[in-house]
């Protein structure tokens, strides 16, 4: 029932919405892999940051450069930056890495869920 229930709510959900979701898993998955990495599951890690780039990825995918301009070209970059973080983190174990990435998508999870908030009619103009 829980699979259907998150089924429904992506069918439904805004734009932005879906954004904010995407940020939540890529978050999650980059929080689990620091929980592998101090267990010394090093293949675990690897698989929870191999989720997160998957994320990433479809957060460059999605990126509409024609209607965002300037501010998909920068989110263009900066998904480009972290993805290269997570791999070289997961390839050095480095922790630090890891949490600053976190923290970064944490910051854009805030920014997006707040438009998100937003009537319909804003969300348009934020989005460009």
């Amino acid at each position: 029932m829980g699979s259907r229930y998150r089924e429904m709510e992506i069918r439904t959900a805004s734009p932005e919405m879906l954004v904010v979701k995407m940020y939540e898993g890529a978050i999650r998955q980059i929080r689990l892999a620091i929980d592998h990495h101090r267990a010394g599951r090093i293949g675990e890690r690897g698989t929870a940051l191999s989720r997160a780039l998957a994320i990433l990825s479809e957060l460059r995918h999605a990126l509409d450069f024609e209607r965002g301009g300037e501010i998909a070209s920068n989110l263009d970059q900066l998904y480009r930056f972290l993805s290269d973080r997570l791999l070289e983190a997961n390839l050095r174990g480095d922790e630090e890495a890891l949490l600053w990435s976190v923290g970064i998508l944490d910051s854009l999870h805030g920014a997006w869920a707040e438009i998100a908030r937003r009537p319909p009619e804003s969300r348009a103009a934020a989005r460009g």
